[in-house]
């Protein structure tokens, strides 16, 4: 269970590094993929599991590969 806490940390890093990269706000971009803020926040935070299409939404909007938000 600690791999995956860790994997999930790393990925709610990866998203915020980016979010932050575009300098948007948690706001701006759960507004702009359909979600609400706070499940944002949780997964940036690494406390809230990830679904595929939300991956993909989250990466589509921030201009980058799905996969480079993925941990190794």
């Amino acid at each position: 269970m600690a791999d995956l806490e860790a994997r999930l940390s790393a990925l709610g890093a990866n998203i915020r590094a980016a979010r932050e990269e575009r300098a948007e706000t948690q706001a701006a971009v759960a507004k702009a993929i359909g979600m609400q803020r706070p499940d944002l926040s949780t997964i940036e935070a690494g406390r809230q599991n990830v679904t595929i299409g939300t991956l993909y939404r989250i990466a589509d909007h921030l201009g980058v590969r799905a996969a480079s938000l993925l941990p190794e």
